[in-house]
């Protein structure tokens, strides 16, 4: 009889006991889900659109009728997924580790990669009418001009300069006239150019490490530039072939990528579409 006592005292014990587990269990469940979607919800309060969205930015400076010189800024398109611009999705993690840092001109890490993803970038800038987009850059009309151009990521700040709680920047393929670059890098200029409306600041400063970029790469001996290095980029964009209405090709100035060195005349043509 006492043995069938503690067969009994020990079903009951194990019964408790599984309902004891089973509750904490349901508890923790129910606690991890309510965690996860706080952290959803901070993640997207949070979100930092520079690590998952890229836009194309293209520069203008216009003379206004009473001299003074205005930046305009036009978008190739909208806002894309990384993951829509870039075919590797190898690529688009290295990108986005290295743009969550803000670093301003993104390099990456990987040679490999940092000229894949100039590549890429570089057939993104024709987009669906490329003599008028290079029209816009260069303030004129144009006929295989050379454009600039290089991927960036900034942090977001206020018009005090001091920086958002949320970020919301996006990583940035920067197109830049070459003509433009002696007054970009001038701070005194930068500082008195005009701006259609003041979210535009922050641009004016990026424009100068843009210039002040190409100007320091311009200062190295070939021996020390490679297309796997290189912050930005020199292309000539062809809008001369055929009609405007055509494809157009594009010259590849970069250096090139072996031991860092530009062999002379040295060029690859591309058809873009």
């Amino acid at each position: 009889m006492q043995h069938f006592g503690l067969e009994m005292v020990s079903s009951e014990l194990a019964r408790v006991l599984f309902a004891v587990i089973a509750g904490i269990v349901g508890v923790g469940g129910f606690i991890a889900g309510r965690w996860s979607q706080h952290r959803s919800r901070v993640r997207f309060k949070r979100e930092d659109l520079v690590a998952s969205s890229i836009v194309i930015e293209m520069y203008g400076i216009r003379t206004e009728a009473d001299g003074r010189d205005v930046l305009h800024i036009i978008s190739q398109g909208r806002a894309s997924a990384m993951e829509g611009r870039f075919a590797s999705p190898n690529l688009v993690r290295h990108i986005q580790r290295e743009a969550a840092r803000h670093p301003g001109l993104l390099r990456l890490p990987k040679a490999v990669a940092h000229r894949m993803m100039m590549d890429e970038g570089k057939d993104m800038i024709t987009g669906l009418d490329p003599a008028a987009n290079m029209d816009f850059v260069h303030g004129r009309p144009t006929r295989d001009d050379e454009t600039l151009f290089g991927f960036a990521a900034y942090s977001e700040r206020n018009h005090d300069g001091s920086g958002l709680r949320d970020q919301i920047a996006r990583l940035v393929l920067m197109v830049v006239s070459p003509t433009a670059i002696e007054k970009l890098a001038d701070p005194a200029y930068v500082e008195r150019l005009g701006v259609a409306h003041s979210g535009y600041r922050p641009r004016r400063a990026r424009l100068y490490d843009f210039a002040r970029e190409w100007q320091r790469l311009q200062g190295l001996p070939a021996t020390e530039r490679s297309a796997a290095t290189d912050r930005i980029w020199q292309i000539t964009v062809r809008t001369s072939l055929g009609s405007r209405d055509a494809p157009p090709a594009v010259r590849d100035a970069r250096p090139a990528a072996a031991a860092g060195t530009v062999p002379e005349g040295w060029y690859a043509e591309l058809e873009t579409t």
